[in-house]
Order: structure tokens, then C-alpha cells, then sequence
């Protein structure tokens, strides 16, 4: 039978498997903040670098136009221009017509070919509608609808509706030609016109789709909502479009917006930004035709955000000095409005304004809103020629998107845009975002790894409760809208939760002797930090899969505050005297600046929403307590 011998290793060896576990750990120690500052950065760096270079796949540039296989080629047809000189009235009428369906019929569309009413959806709304089917189709009746929203320049309300505007002319003359089956037999969907009628104070584009939408729908809108009549809402609305009329300071420039913009992060499918921003990129049918009266090709400026050319100016001025000497004027400027439309489309995501077509992406249908400022004012005989060319490239459109094959209908949803020529899609921008978040995935992990066995479950289980319970306490009130944007009120309540989660944070720590207080009091900064990381962690993942516009921006904020800023040893908060009363100072202040009634709401956000009260308030909860432990 073999013997077995036991070995027991000896205290010199015990002390040197010690020192090297010591050693091991001061180095990894000193390794995580360098991991965490440099995935925040390169996370940053990568972004800036969406407009000129696709990381993924290693292109020098980022994604061009995107066209769903189910969608019709937009360069593969023309379409004839439009008039230039405005249609007499054919009835003989001496007053003006203030309605869309009454210009129609007074200028000689039959109602059998265009059905026209006008629709009192609530007492404050009403508008026009009028029906366009197609002339020569499929057997089947048309299942499926086209919107166009016909804004309102808001001036001479009193005036004719075709000669109020060069928009609703050539309007008119769009939908003369979709209801001419010698013109248009490609038609195979329904198109619906919709345009506001002067009547109260609800007739702004918004209200008017919101009621648009109810009405058609058949759903609630603020208080009761006539319905349109059946037989007008058969079809199913796949797209809609708003045409958005405004003032332009330019003198001799035309300025066109494509805005897909949703609430919360909503997007429409991305081959109807394209179809639309390719379909301004057409020629006429006509082989010559004048380059100025394009409205693409003549002097006009295309962008995918509202915002005005500031933002451009003060990216230019920030990029100057850090690329003037690397790269050529051309480039430095072509990459700073790049990264201006970026970041203009992501504000607008997340800062608004509110786009007229919100309310129909709210409900999935695919809408944008178009926003065209054309220099020079109506003339009573002739249309602007940008405005008839818009128009063209409107019924360019129309026929790209007027196919019968979206039952299996699938496109991109998520993507940001540069310009209205580029696009940076889910899947190259998802992994920086991923980057900027790794700070509190690092040191979440860290501190699970290394301190478990020291976590103060009881400690931070009652903080977690306090945090939580004072968040509901501020939900509750804004749910109730007792709280409005920096009201004394709100103040009040924010401080006196802040004081309860703080408080019980004092409370809940375990009293130990004076010998081990220092190691107790990091045990619990410790643990309080770890739920902090994990918390954020929970609430960053699902915000930048779905709404990457906030969820980019907050972790970018709340990585370092949380990873970084907050102080991981209570060493560090060993101060006397000056220094001790001049930092807690500054972090008091901090934390009153970014407040949430004081930073976001009536600033960032018009109203407390789901991501103030259940993301940042949590939060920045967690921090207070941090910094003032």
C-alpha cells in the first residue's frame, strides 16, 4: 500500500504568496482607473470621429443613402416640372376661397375625382381633408395611404387659399395631377391632403396631426373627438409627411430641413428620410431645364436638425484649433458641420422642439417633417420656382414610396444623421456608447470582486431603500403636477427628500470603536458606491439600445461622476481647516447646480419625465451621499 505524505508549505513561503497577492492587487489597483479613463475617452474620441470614418468597417466615411429593398428606386423615373404661373379660378366666384376644398372645386377639380371636407375634429381644430385614389390600380381597392400635411405660412388667413401661399399653389397643382390617370397611372395608394383651417387657436400644425391622427384612427385626443366618416379611413396610413412653411432671413438662399425627430427617441424607417432627401436629388423629365430652379441644385442648404447655422459656427471655431494645421480648410469645415448636424440631430431627439408629425410616429406610422424657407415674397401671377420644383420632388416621392409590397416591410429605426446624406446606424454607434458606460461597469465589478466578503448588505440595503423611497416620494408629486419648473415648491421638496436619503445614510452605518470606525466607514462608502455603478449601469443599457440620443449624453455625464469623481477612499475626505470648508463648498455647490429643477427641467426637458425621475434623481441621490459621507 503506497504511502501519502501531506506538505504544509512553511512561513516564509505563506509570507511571500502573501506579498504577491499584495502586489497583484496594488497593481490592478492602479491598472483600473487607467482602463476607465481611457475607455471614457476612446468611447468620446470614437463618436467624434462618426462623420468621416465608419470604425466597423473600417470606410473613411460614414454610411450613405439607405434604400429598403422593398422600396422603388428613386432614380429610376422623372417627373415633369411644375407651373410657374398661378391657375385662375374657373367658376367665376368674386370672393376667395379661405378652404382647401373649396379652391379645388373652384378651380376645376371635380369632386368625383378628389373628395374634399372639411372636419371639426374638436372645438379648437378643424381642417380639410381631401382624398386622392388611384385612377387606374389593381383590382383590389387600395389598402394603403399616403398623408400630406399642407402647413400654413400664418399669414392672410383671410385670403384665398390658393393664392395665400406659393406652397398651397403648387399643392394644388400636385394634387391635380395625382387624380389625372393620364399623369400619374403609377398610383396605388390613396393620398390624403390635410390642411388647417382657421378656426380658433388650435390650428398649428401639431394640433392639427394630433386630431388628424385621432380622428382617422378613431382614438381619444384631449376631450372628445369626432371621427372622420368611414369611408374616408379604409386605408391604412403608411406614411405621412408635413409640409412646414417658415420665414427665412436668407436673401437669395432657400433653406430645407428633412426632420425625422420623434418624441422619446422615435425615428421613422430610415428609407423614408432617404427617399425624400434622394427625391430632391432628381432632374426633371424635361431634357434642358434651369439649374437655378432646382431646389436642390440651385442655392439652397439641406440639413437634418432645426437648429440655426450658430451651432455650425461654434463647432467650426472649436475644431479650428485642433485640426487647422492637420487638415485643409475644405475638410476641417465639411467635418465640423458634419459633427454640428450630429450633434444637432441628437439634441433635437432629446431637446426638442416637438416635430408636427411626433403624434403619428407615436402611433407607427412612418412621418417626417419638412421645413422649407424659400427667400422673396408671393407674387399674385407666378409661384416661386423652388416651390414648384419642391413640389416635383413631393410627387418624386410620392411615386418612390408608392408601391404595394410593405406587408414584410423592414428597415433601420435606429441611427443618427450628420447631414441628410449620412447616416451612423445602431450598430456603429452602440459600441462608443458601450465604451462610455464601461467606467461603471469596471468599477461595479471591482468592487464586487475584491470587497464582497466585506459588503454592508444591511447598511446598503437601507440607503437603497431611502434613495427609493424619496425618488417615489418626487415622482408622485410630479405625476400629480404639484411640482412645476423651479417653483419654490420643488425646491422644497427636493431638499427635504435629499435631506431624508442623507440622513438615513448617517443613521443606518453601523457603530464600531474608534479602532475599526475607518475601516467600516470604507466598507460602506464601498458598498454605497457599488450599488451606485450597478444602478446606473441598469439604467444606461436599455436607454442607449433604444434611445441612444439621452442614454449617449447621460453616461457620458454619469461615468465620471460615479467611476472617477466620487472619491473611492475616505482618506481622500480627510481634510482640516480651509481646504475641508472650501471642498465640501464646491461639492455642495455642484450638487445644487445640477439639481434636477434646476438643471433639467425648464431647461433640458419641459416636464419631469420617466428618465429624470427613475435615471438621474436615483442617481444624483447616490452621489450626494457619496460626496457628503
Amino acid at each position: 500500500m503506497a504511502e501519502t505524505t501531506s506538505y504544509f508549505p512553511s512561513k516564509e513561503e505563506r509570507l511571500a504568496e502573501y506579498n504577491k497577492a499584495r502586489r497583484q492587487e496594488r497593481k490592478l489597483n492602479r491598472l483600473v482607473p487607467v482602463v476607465i479613463v481611457l475607455s471614457w475617452v476612446i468611447g468620446i474620441a470614437w463618436t467624434a470621429l462618426h462623420p468621416v470614418v465608419s470604425v466597423v468597417t473600417g470606410e473613411l466615411k460614414t454610411r450613405g443613402a439607405y434604400i429598403d429593398e422593398n422600396g422603388l428606386d428613386v432614380h429610376r423615373h422623372r417627373v415633369r416640372s411644375y407651373p410657374l404661373q398661378r391657375k385662375a379660378s374657373t367658376d367665376g366666384r368674386a370672393r376667395p376661397s379661405p378652404s382647401m376644398c373649396d379652391a379645388l372645386v373652384s378651380r376645376g377639380i371635380l369632386p368625383s375625382l378628389v373628395k374634399c371636407i372639411r372636419h371639426r375634429a374638436t372645438e379648437n381644430v378643424s381642417f380639410d381633408v381631401a382624398r386622392v385614389l388611384p385612377s387606374i390600380g389593381p383590382v383590389v381597392q387600395s389598402t394603403e395611404a399616403i398623408v400630406i400635411v399642407v402647413g400654413d405660412s400664418g399669414t392672410g388667413q383671410d385670403r384665398d387659399w390658393y393664392e395665400r401661399s406659393d406652397l398651397h399653389a403648387s399643392v394644388f397643382a400636385l394634387v391635380q395631377r395625382l387624380s389625372s390617370k393620364e399623369d400619374c397611372p403609377w398610383l396605388a395608394k390613396a393620398v390624403y391632403f390635410v390642411s388647417p383651417a382657421s378656426h380658433g387657436s388650435g390650428d398649428d400644425l401639431t394640433s392639427v396631426v394630433d386630431a388628424f391622427t385621432a380622428s382617422y384612427l378613431g382614438e381619444k385626443f384631449d376631450n372628445a373627438v369626432r371621427h372622420l366618416p368611414p369611408d374616408l379611413t379604409f386605408p391604412m396610413i403608411r406614411s405621412m409627411l408635413v409640409l412646414k412653411e417658415v420665414e427665412t432671413d436668407q436673401l437669395d438662399r432657400s433653406d430645407v430641413r428633412i426632420l425625422p425627430q420623434g418624441p422619446q427617441g422615435l425615428l421613422p424607417n430610415l428609407d423614408l428620410v432617404f427617399a425624400t432627401y434622394l427625391s430632391f436629388q432628381s432632374y426633371p423629365a424635361e431634357k434642358k431645364w434651369n439649374r437655378s430652379n432646382s431646389i436642390y441644385y440651385g442655392n439652397s442648404e439641406f440639413r437634418a436638425h432645426p437648429f440655426a447655422t450658430v451651432l455650425e459656427d461654434r463647432v467650426t471655431s472649436a475644431v479650428q484649433p485642433l485640426l487647422g494645421d492637420w487638415v485643409g480648410q475644405t475638410q476641417m469645415t465639411q467635418y465640423a458641420r458634419d459633427l454640428a448636424g450630429m450633434a444637432g440631430f441628437v439634441a433635437a431627439l432629446v431637446l426638442g422642439p416637438t416635430q408636427p408629425h411626433s403624434s403619428a410616429l407615436r402611433h407607427g406610422v412612418d412621418a417626417l417633417t419638412i421645413q422649407v424657407g424659400i427667400p422673396g415674397d408671393s407674387s399674385p401671377m407666378s409661384i416661386h420656382p423652388h416651390y414648384a420644383d419642391f413640389t416635383r420632388c413631393l410627387e418624386h416621392l410620392i411615386r418612390s414610396i408608392s408601391n404595394l409590397h410593405e406587408r414584410l416591410h423592414h428597415s433601420v429605426t435606429q441611427y443618427t444623421m450628420p447631414s441628410p446624406s449620412k447616416f451612423v446606424s445602431h450598430g456603429e454607434y452602440i459600441f462608443p456608447a458601450l465604451l462610455v458606460s464601461l467606467p461603471m461597469i469596471i468599477r461595479a465589478s471591482a468592487l464586487a470582486l475584491r470587497d464582497l466578503k466585506r459588503f454592508q448588505f444591511a447598511y446598503a440595503g437601507a440607503v437603497v431603500l431611502a434613495v427609493f423611497v424619496a425618488s417615489l416620494t418626487i415622482s408622485l408629486l410630479a405625476h400629480l403636477e404639484a411640482l412645476q419648473d423651479r417653483s419654490w415648491l420643488a425646491y422644497a421638496v427636493f431638499c427635504s427628500a435629499y435631506f431624508f436619503a442623507f440622513a438615513v445614510s448617517r443613521w443606518a452605518q453601523p457603530s464600531v470603536s474608534k479602532v475599526g470606525s475607518t475601516d467600516v466607514q470604507q466598507e460602506c462608502q464601498n458598498s454605497i458606491r457599488f450599488v451606485a455603478c450597478l444602478y446606473g449601469v441598469y439604467c444606461h443599457a436599455p436607454l442607449l439600445l433604444a434611445n441612444y440620443s439621452l442614454g449617449f449624453p447621460s453616461a457620458t455625464f454619469w461615468s465620471p461622476m460615479l467611476a472617477v469623481l466620487a472619491p473611492t477612499s475616505l482618506q481622500m475626505k480627510r481634510r482640516i481647516g480651509v481646504t475641508a470648508f472650501i471642498s465640501t463648498s464646491f461639492e455642495v455647490l455642484f450638487l445644487a447646480v445640477t439639481l434636477p429643477p434646476f438643471l433639467l427641467v425648464g431647461r433640458i426637458f419641459e416636464q419631469y419625465t420617466p428618465y429624470v425621475l427613475y435615471c438621474y434623481t436615483p442617481l444624483h441621490l447616490f452621489l450626494a451621499i457619496l460626496l457628503l459621507r
